[in-house]
């Protein structure tokens, strides 16, 4: 029965450490007066992930990010509670353009962050993107959730 149960054990890590536990990353462009920028991001869609978002990461790969995205246009209210790392947030309508930007979130901070305008999404990125890229409002992000 021990061996069994060292077994099960071992079996159990296992499978807690298979590709399948890894994000699913999905291609996102954001169209700049530049050019087109790729990303992969993660998507927030049920409750638990809405919540959770990047909390408690040590760091984010390079163009890449997480979108959030909300039920309806609404205004978006975020933070950083547990957020290890500055985050640059653009906030959506539901064509895609990029309404508003928050750029530098800090980390570990409770203020809220709230969009001037409903949002249909939220695109969280590594701080200084924005910068980096040339990004701005009214440039489109074309993703899955965005018609």
């Amino acid at each position: 029965m021990k061996n069994f149960l060292q077994l099960l054990g071992i079996f159990i890590l296992l499978t807690a450490c298979t590709p399948d536990s890894a994000p699913q990353l999905e291609e996102l462009m954001i169209e700049t007066s530049k050019g087109i920028v790729p990303y992969r991001v993660e998507s927030a869609q049920t409750p638990e992930e809405m919540k959770t978002g990047l909390m408690n990461r040590d760091h984010l790969a390079p163009d890449s990010g997480m979108i959030f995205k909300l039920d309806a246009e609404q205004q978006a209210v975020m933070w950083m509670k547990d957020t290890r790392i500055p985050l640059d947030m653009l906030f959506v309508d539901s064509a895609g353009n990029i309404i508003w930007i928050y750029e530098n979130a800090e980390p570990y901070s409770e203020k809220y962050i709230i969009s001037p305008r409903p949002s249909k999404a939220v695109l969280e990125l590594n701080g200084g993107d924005v910068r980096k890229h040339g990004i701005k409002i009214g440039d489109k992000i074309h993703h899955q959730f965005l018609k």
